[in-house]
């Protein structure tokens, strides 16, 4: 029998249609039944829905929305003539 059972170890967990780590906003709704805690299980559930539908983890998208916010130079010493261009790995 030649069946790799490691190949599919790399994909992402999914309930339905869902990232498996959506469900721990509605965990939190579970345990403090407000409106406002059920509206923000749903609102993080959509958002981390639509981080899945461009392709990205939630700490892809975490770490590109800290690359957006620092800028394209970081500083390296404390005079301003020694500026690095900011490394893409």
């Amino acid at each position: 029998m030649t069946d790799v059972l490691w190949r599919d170890t790399g994909i992402p967990p999914k309930i339905f249609i869902f990232d498996a780590r959506a469900i721990f906003p509605l965990g939190l709704w579970l345990f403090h039944w407000a409106w406002w805690t059920a509206g923000l299980a749903a609102g993080s559930i959509l958002l981390l829905y639509l981080v899945q539908r461009t392709g990205m983890t939630p700490a892809a998208c975490l770490r590109s929305l800290r690359v957006a916010l620092l800028g394209k130079r970081r500083e390296t010493r404390c005079n301003e003539l020694q500026w690095r261009k900011r490394c893409r790995w």
